[in-house]
């Protein structure tokens, strides 16, 4: 009986040692601008997308990433449109939970805010 007691507190702490993991991706469906430097707060989504192009799906962690569920941020990325380039942020934010997978999507709708204007 001791031994059924100790594996099944074994377990629980399996379980509770378990890494909690979420997923995001990024679309720039902003027409003719290349998105450079976009992270999701801390979190770097992509070095650059073109437009009609998505980023990989990133894997975020509470461990790896030194973040917490539900996490919360904007995106913030650099716009390039010929030889010019802003650095903007979107007004909302985004969360995210574990075991989530977080879709977003740059668009020419996109509210966007420049912390420089601050």
């Amino acid at each position: 009986m001791k031994n059924l007691l100790y594996c099944f507190v074994f377990i629980l702490f399996l379980i509770s040692c378990e890494e909690k993991k979420a997923h995001v991706q990024l679309t720039n469906k902003v027409h003719n601008v290349r998105l450079e430097n976009i992270s999701y707060g801390k979190i770097r989504i992509s070095s650059y997308l073109l437009p009609g192009e998505s980023s990989e799906k990133i894997e975020i962690s509470e461990e790896d990433d030194n973040i917490s569920f539900p996490f919360e941020a904007q995106i913030e990325f650099y716009m390039l449109k010929g030889d010019k380039r802003v650095y903007l942020k979107t007004k909302n934010s985004y969360k995210i939970d574990e075991d989530q997978e977080l879709l977003i999507e740059i668009n020419d709708n996109t509210e966007v805010i420049n912390p420089m204007d601050e």
